[in-house]
């Protein structure tokens, strides 16, 4: 092996310029018009500039090289690919070199292999000015800028999911949002998927390992992503490289550290605090559970279920930390809560406990409902005894109220009427999560049907009636003329069961407030709406505004509170948590606020 090497490294030579003005065939000669070379697998010789070399252990095993002399045809690539494997030849950027080896196919993309040898001509060429690429993409065709430098501008990350597995980010030309966050499900719904596919460009980073170390940088440009110095959804990216094609993609290759748009999407400390004297809050905390998920089936009521969040004490800590660092800055009123573990009140309890704990107060409680349902999760209610006071008993929606109220697909939903201290009314607030859009066990109307809304969406449909008949009639039974819905709907804001719950005289406030370009989920690098705060309208007269505290949907999945590894034999970097509420769920909270009470004549004269 070592003679091996050692030979293929007496490969790359500096050259006579005689050898080097001999015959050589060109670049665009190779690449062709079509998919494929014209030339695969004939021996040529190859004269070019090297644009980007990605030699190292983990990379790419080869560099790139470009045209020095363009033939001006704009159906022909002018860059290629000279595959090295384990060799590392002697040679560097701005290089021109003459390169002696087979014309392949690998993958999709044109390359040269088998090399039996390298001459370096020249060093310190001008490089080719990079094909800047805009998008979304309109008439061109990638593959006419295959292994050629490239660049883009004032890009907007949109997917950060594969970051840290394989340094890769997608960008596009503007946030990329859940179609039918846009438009109704229905025909629209697939020319919208074909027109944000356009919109879409990989920036990768050169290496093909899983986790490979030094982790790409973060926001900083320079020190390795951590939960300290992240990467978010809805940064400006700039970058120069080259145009690779891998695992069916075209990906930018980058020859220099990418650009992050200074002042592009700063992280908020704490939420916007909309005005108003009184306001509500919903947050899916992401299976809060004080059983451990140790794999035993023993959680849920009555069915044992498997146990999520939470695999030990030193995970349930953390995962804690967050969640109060989330709620106490909410500080909401009342605060709709998913995804609580369904036991009689360790949950919510231990919970407020910590709250409690963190504050020094005696700040919040909760609504005692017990256990909800044979569900393993169940939705909850807190809040803040200076300034509501829960009048009556709360109410439920399950099927002892409604027996076809499908409580195997919903959590059971949970409304409280709570008594405004300062303005003396009354409002009602119901919490809910309906079923997902997974799949799963999914049969007839229930599956896909293909317009965008998912699986089950027929069942959230009519839970969404029933719902709304059920607030109707008072369940609480005390007369509160001001009702508010919350929490996760599973369902983006032009779907079925939102329309639903508008034509019953419920007003999205987000949509009223933020316009239709809201959000509090990502999902394959596109953000919708989940999560909201419905009001009736006497409730929405006297809303004042709608935040969306976006600490989640734009962040790094792995800074969350797990303690795993990331995979195996790759430890998960203490640098990855902060006792902060970035990374706290996977759905960013909303919060809204109201004016209950008749504004003093002196503050309006004010």
């Amino acid at each position: 092996m070592k003679l091996l090497l050692l030979s293929l490294m007496l490969l790359v030579e500096p050259t006579y310029a005689a050898v080097c003005e001999g015959q050589y065939t060109t670049v665009a000669a190779v690449q062709g018009s079509g998919s494929k070379s014209p030339l695969l697998n004939q021996e040529v010789v190859v004269k070019a500039v090297v644009t980007g070399i990605f030699t190292q252990k983990g990379g790419l095993d080869g560099f790139f090289i470009q045209s020095l002399q363009p033939d001006n045809d704009p159906q022909t690539s002018e860059g290629l690919f000279v595959y090295t494997g384990q060799w590392q030849p002697a040679v560097s950027v701005a290089d021109v070199v003459l390169v002696s080896g087979q014309v392949s196919e690998q993958y999709g993309t044109t390359q040269l292999r088998a090399i039996n040898k390298i001459s370096v001509c020249d060093s310190n060429y001008a490089l080719p000015t990079p094909h800047l690429i805009q998008l979304p993409l309109d008439q061109l065709n990638l593959e006419t800028l295959e292994n050629m430098r490239v660049e883009v501008k004032a890009t907007t990350v949109t997917d950060i999911y594969q970051y840290l597995k394989f340094g890769e980010i997608t960008v596009s030309s503007e946030r990329l949002f859940s179609i039918t966050s846009l438009v109704e499900p229905g025909l629209a719904v697939e020319p919208l998927l074909v027109s944000q596919k356009r919109d879409q460009l990989v920036i990768d980073d050169g290496r093909l390992q899983a986790y490979a170390r030094p982790f790409n940088v973060g926001r900083d440009g320079r020190q390795p992503v951590s939960a300290g110095n992240p990467m978010r959804t809805g940064y400006s990216v700039d970058a120069v490289g080259v145009l690779s094609y891998l695992f069916g993609q075209y990906k930018l290759q980058p020859t220099q550290a990418i650009s992050i748009g200074p002042q592009s999407n700063i992280r908020s400390p704490q939420p916007d605090q909309p005005a108003g004297d009184f306001r509500v809050a919903t947050f899916n905390v992401e299976n809060w559970f004080t059983d451990f998920n140790d794999g035993s089936d023993h959680c849920g009521n009555i069915i044992g279920m498997g146990c999520r969040g939470a695999k030990n004490e030193a995970e349930r800590q953390r995962q804690l930390n967050k969640l109060v660092a989330v709620i106490n800055r909410l500080d909401a009123a009342v605060i709709g809560l998913q995804e609580l573990q369904n036991n009689p009140s360790e949950s919510i309890n231990t919970l407020v406990d910590a709250l409690n704990k963190d504050t020094h107060l005696d700040k919040w409680r909760y609504i005692d409902a017990g256990q909800l349902g044979q569900d393993v999760i169940k939705v909850g209610l807190i809040f803040q005894p200076k300034e509501v006071q829960p009048v009556g008993d709360y109410a439920v929606l399950n099927r002892d109220r409604l027996a076809d109220f499908e409580e195997h697909r919903h959590r059971i939903v949970l409304a409280q009427t709570f008594k405004h201290l300062k303005s003396d009314k009354l409002i009602t607030v119901a919490s809910l999560h309906l079923k997902s859009k997974s799949c799963r066990d999914a049969e007839g109307v229930n599956q896909a049907q293909q317009d965008g809304q998912g699986c089950y969406n027929p069942a959230r449909v009519r839970a969404a009636r029933q719902i709304v008949n059920w607030l109707k009639h008072d369940p609480t039974a005390m007369g509160a003329n001001l009702q508010l819905i919350v929490g996760d709907f599973n369902s983006y804001q032009k779907e079925d069961p939102i329309v639903t719950f508008e034509k019953a005289g419920f007003i999205n406030l987000a949509r009223e407030y933020l316009g239709v370009e809201n959000w509090t989920t990502s999902y394959r690098g596109k953000v919708g709406s989940l999560d909201y705060i419905m009001a009736n309208k006497p409730a929405a007269e006297l809303a004042t505004g709608v935040s969306q505290w976006h600490i989640n949907s734009d962040e790094i999945r792995d800074f969350g509170y797990r303690l795993t590894p990331l995979a195996d034999q790759i430890e998960r970097p203490d640098k990855f948590y902060q006792a902060n509420p970035f990374s706290s769920s996977d759905h960013d909270p909303v919060l809204a606020g109201f004016q209950l009470s008749v504004p003093d004549s002196k503050e309006t004269n004010n």
